[in-house]
């Protein structure tokens, strides 16, 4: 094969060297009964309404015949599983005309017939993520199979080549590589039911197992969005050994999009789009809306009491909390950023009371151990209870005031 983009017929002509003249090269036109076809075991992809398809055939036709791959010997449906599943209905209610059915069919050995099963059915019908995913899985594996066993030529990277036959990016593959491999299967059931996104599934399948089992069960209740899912990966990537297998990439606006099963435009890389509707948002309903409101309602009136009860304390003379010295983790990653003054903010779970004028020592971590080193910094500035943030997490802007080569734990007043 000449290097560059890999077509179907690339596969198509990935043939047994040891094919004779008798076998059929090309697809052929054959009438079979539906019950001595066979369906393929390997076949995943949604079999659902098939009492409304067979209702359409009885009423206007078939208008397109079954796909085969004869496999040794053997009739095996490429792509028309619903099809020929609801001509077989149809002779189970009576309608003996559809013994006999018209197929298209060609010889082919096992690999190749699995590469065209998966992209005979790549483009003829409206994917989930998880079809998605085992798509590329699957054909990964079969193309391995067919350089193997049947002589296909592969050049150049294996993901490159299966993102242009589904017509992904290398990156959107790779993400999928890294569910497939990565993901338990109690959050991949959860992925497979619709209850984890894509983005979710990604970010779960980067934690430990027992952790993804935990997610796998709030999923299920509906009780996890992804954004949670990777602040729990951040916070463990800065306290332990774990190592992410990918590096982050953009995720699409389109997966997002209220519009996206109707867009011909969409991409596994939009960062902007004139046309975009947040679908979580445009599909919540008038409860889910109203409690949302009262949320905020309860937060703004929280801050006013406390802004109060401290106001009140002032002119009763009450003594001034004194400032804090707040230990936090620090990943190793983050250091250059914030020692050369690039990084002037931290992103933090406000579970110990942060307040303008205490102070962070965050000391760094590598391989889930302290590596001596630590940053001394003021707390000037404090954004919390914003739209735009996870409840319970604030964003501090702080001002360096000490690097440390060594242990500076001992020298520092603690909370």
């Amino acid at each position: 094969m000449a290097a560059g983009k890999f077509s179907f017929m690339d596969i198509m002509n990935a043939q047994s060297k040891a094919q004779t003249e008798t076998q059929v090269t090309e697809y052929t036109e054959i009438w079979l009964n539906p019950c001595d076809v066979k369906e393929s075991e390997s076949n995943f992809y949604s079999q659902e309404n098939i009492q409304e398809l067979a209702d359409s055939i009885l009423a206007v036709g078939q208008q397109q015949p079954t796909v085969l791959g004869r496999v040794n010997g053997e009739y095996r449906i490429i792509s028309g599983h619903r099809r020929n599943a609801a001509n077989r209905l149809l002779i189970e209610q009576g309608h003996e005309q559809y013994k006999s059915v018209r197929y298209l069919y060609r010889d082919m050995p096992e690999a190749t017939f699995e590469l065209s099963l998966l992209v005979g059915n790549a483009f003829n019908r409206e994917l989930t993520a998880y079809e998605k995913t085992e798509q590329a899985a699957r054909l990964r594996r079969a193309l391995i199979k067919a350089r193997d066993e049947d002589g296909l030529e592969i050049t150049g990277k294996l993901r490159d080549m299966v993102a242009d036959i589904l017509g992904e990016s290398s990156t959107n593959v790779a993400r999928m590589e890294q569910i497939d491999k990565n993901l338990s299967p109690a959050a991949k059931e959860q992925f497979k039911a619709g209850n984890l996104g894509v983005t979710a599934a990604y970010e779960t399948s980067k934690l430990p197992e027992e952790e993804q089992d935990e997610i796998a069960a709030q999923a299920a209740a509906g009780e996890v969005r992804a954004k949670e899912i990777a602040e729990k990966v951040k916070e463990r990537q800065a306290g332990d050994d774990y190592r992410t297998p990918h590096p982050e990439s953009i995720t699409s606006l389109c997966y997002s999009c209220l519009n996206y099963s109707t867009c011909n435009v969409k991409t596994g890389t939009c960062e902007k789009c004139d046309e975009y509707v947040n679908k979580a948002e445009a599909e919540k309903t008038d409860e889910q809306r109203y409690s949302e409101e009262q949320d905020r309602i309860d937060r703004e009136t929280a801050r006013k009491l406390r802004e109060k009860e401290d106001a009140e304390r002032m002119a009763a003379g009450a003594p001034v909390r004194e400032p804090k010295t707040h230990e936090v983790k620090l990943a190793t990653s983050w250091w250059a950023d914030i020692t050369s003054g690039k990084k002037r903010f931290e992103l933090r779970k406000n579970d110990r009371g942060y307040k303008v004028g205490d102070k962070l020592l965050m000391q760094e971590y590598a391989a889930g151990a302290y590596t001596g080193r630590s940053i001394l910094a003021d707390i000037t500035y404090m954004l919390e209870e914003y739209s735009g943030l996870a409840e319970g997490y604030a964003i501090l802007g702080i001002e360096l005031l000490k690097v440390s080569e060594t242990d500076t734990a001992e020298s520092v007043a603690h909370e």
